[in-house]
């Protein structure tokens, strides 16, 4: 879902290792129109927020300073969704037309989660970061609550955080766009991580997943999906260089007359046209069927070394190619 923005040079160096940065609010970019209201490194991230006009972004910037978009709203608008990308995932939706419950892997500047708390009613939201600094920007810069008892937030790895949940909870709906930089941690890809994501739907429940279709790494992590989920569903972006997946714990098949009249039952939450997303939805395979499946081989008593090794090494040494 990442987006390359302009590159920046003007970046402000870490003292050391942990160590955060800061350059102060207002700071001019190369673009005289766009000024930074705050930024922030991490052990996970460099993360800047910029501004300009009513058009608000988060970028998590790479080592050679590529911007690459996170979130981006526009404060003119502050109840719709300014990203092809989250407009398209709203697809779960499609699938899951009234869920009572949403857990999202990934808060970033949290316009997901900011969209289903103003517009679907009573919903209770739980979303999860590891990454402080961009916790504390969306909290400073994107209206998430910092407290709200049907929106809460969590620093945590996303998979530690649903390996340890209660045993008995469930989600009607997961989104996971949990990114390291401009990379998924592999300990996030894998069949046993998507085995503990349909551990933690309800027995309606969904699994939304943003998927760039032409990476290389992208039929391995839809014969992944395949492996684990009892029904999977594809939707295209508006530009078609993203798919969304939308993975159900039911395996009673939906057809597309029954995904549009979901559409037509959610759509008073929204205010985009649901029936042009349900018309995206494809069912042609579009990955070899040979594809490897992606697993790994955490032992439990070993989850957390591992975890921690792969969010400190995604953007350098990943062990798969983007």
């Amino acid at each position: 879902m990442h987006q390359p923005g302009p590159t920046r040079r003007t970046l402000l160096r870490a003292a050391g290792a942990g160590l955060l940065a800061y350059l102060s609010p207002g700071t001019a970019l190369s673009d005289p129109g766009e000024r930074v209201l705050g930024e922030g490194r991490s052990r996970y991230n460099h993360v800047r927020v910029t501004e300009r006009g009513s058009v608000r972004t988060m970028y998590f910037v790479g080592d050679d300073g590529t911007q690459y978009i996170e979130t981006r709203v526009d404060r003119a608008y502050p109840a719709s969704l300014d990203l092809d990308v989250f407009r398209t995932m709203m697809a779960g939706f499609l699938l899951a037309p009234r869920p009572t419950s949403a857990l999202i892997l990934g808060l970033g500047g949290g316009a997901i989660a900011n969209y289903l708390h103003a517009r679907v009613a009573g919903l209770e939201l739980d979303a999860v970061d590891i990454d402080p600094e961009v916790v504390r920007l969306a909290k400073a810069h994107f209206d998430v609550p910092r407290e709200h008892p049907r929106y809460r937030c969590h620093i945590a790895d996303a998979r530690l955080f649903l390996e340890r949940a209660p045993a008995d909870r469930r989600w009607d709906m997961i989104f996971l766009d949990a990114f390291r930089g401009v990379t998924v941690p592999y300990h996030l890809k894998t069949a046993e991580f998507h085995a503990a994501v349909l551990a933690r739907l309800s027995p309606q429940g969904v699994v939304v997943a943003n998927l760039h279709n032409a990476t290389r790494m992208y039929p391995h992590d839809r014969a992944t999906f395949a492996a684990v989920y009892p029904a999977r569903y594809a939707f295209l972006s508006e530009a078609g260089n993203q798919t969304t997946l939308v993975a159900a714990a039911d395996p009673q098949r939906l057809g597309p007359y029954a995904v549009r009249d979901n559409a037509r039952a959610a759509q008073p939450s929204f205010d985009f046209d649901l029936l042009g997303l349900a018309a995206r939805l494809y069912l042609r395979r579009d990955w070899p069927a040979d594809t490897p499946v992606l697993r790994d081989d955490f032992r439990p008593d070993a989850l957390d070394t591992a975890v921690l090794r792969h969010n400190e090494t995604c953007i350098h040494g990943c062990r798969y190619q983007r």
